[in-house]
């Protein structure tokens, strides 16, 4: 087959379907007047759900719920990459148990800090321990993946990166031939875009007709089937979240008291140098407040 001279003209599929469409579209008026007038005709019958008093009683559930999840306080972060934090120089950093627990305690205590807590806290601490690069940055990815904090998924990619650079650093990969090529498709192209979407819409309009055959004693049996799986989904959905809470990161603890006693707190039986890369957490909130986070390590 040669080349040969082309011009652009409308496609003979479009005319087919917009042909298709055009019957249904144009009896649609008389149909929707119809309708109007069986719903009119209709007599319903309503009887309450008898679910409604437990219904209202977990409405307040709800809400005594969600005030426990929002508590004001703040979080404070440490990790071996932050400068005067960890030890060592150049790429490779350690900051071992006990002295981010002690740096955790130091910053509470922080006279220069003018935004440290004070009055009478509660506070729960975490401590991400690892003994190598790779470990440490699988323990940090199980904490992001619960409490998201920008430092830690810094160090957490820092310490991947690190991992990943001792095993492949000597690793030179080959470079494809150029160009390359490129995904295209045919929604990509604004005309056949715009053409394509007026003929969807209607045909999309046409076939929603398709809809209105069934009776209405069917819909109302699809709904309820709708409503059972939508049941089945949330307690699905509530197992996989209970799921993603288990397994272990680091250490915890929980502390009371006033800035100088949640730092005594910290550094009392903190884990030991073995565990040379560390990070930490601290949650802290006015007295009371973390009963949600408190339950969450188990503590």
């Amino acid at each position: 087959m040669s080349w040969r001279l082309t011009a652009f003209s409308a496609s003979n599929t479009e005319a087919q379907a917009v042909a298709l469409a055009a019957p249904i579209l144009a009896g649609a008026d008389a149909s929707l007047a119809e309708a109007s007038t069986r719903i009119n005709g209709l007599s319903l019958a309503y009887s309450p759900n008898p679910l409604a008093t437990q219904a209202s009683e977990a409405a307040a559930a709800r809400e005594a719920y969600q005030a426990l999840m929002r508590y004001e306080g703040r979080v404070l972060c440490v990790h071996p990459f932050q400068e005067g934090v960890g030890d060592g120089s150049g790429l490779y950093r350690y900051l071992s148990a006990p002295n981010a627990a002690a740096r955790l305690a130091a910053k509470l205590t922080d006279a220069q800090d003018t935004g440290r807590p004070r009055g009478q806290l509660d506070a729960v601490a975490v401590l991400i321990v690892a003994r190598d690069l790779a470990g440490f940055a699988e323990r940090l990815a199980a904490f992001n993946a619960v409490f998201p904090a920008p430092e830690l998924q810094l160090a957490q990619r820092r310490a991947a990166q690190l991992a990943t650079l001792e095993q492949e650093k000597w690793l030179l990969p080959d470079a494809p031939l150029t160009p390359p090529w490129t995904a295209r498709d045919g929604v990509q192209i604004p005309r056949l875009a715009q053409h394509g979407r007026a003929v969807g819409a209607q045909l999309a309009t046409a076939q929603g007709y398709a809809a209105e055959t069934p009776s209405p004693m069917a819909e109302l049996q699809a709904v309820i089937e709708q409503k059972r799986q939508r049941l089945k989904e949330l307690q699905s959905h509530y197992n996989e979240l209970k799921g993603q809470l288990n397994g272990q990161t680091g250490f915890a603890l929980y502390a009371q008291g006033d800035a100088s006693a949640v730092a005594a707190q910290l550094q009392a039986g903190a884990p030991g140098h073995e565990y040379v890369l560390t990070a930490g957490a601290l949650f802290v909130a006015n007295a009371g407040q973390l009963t949600f986070l408190k339950e969450t390590f188990g503590l």
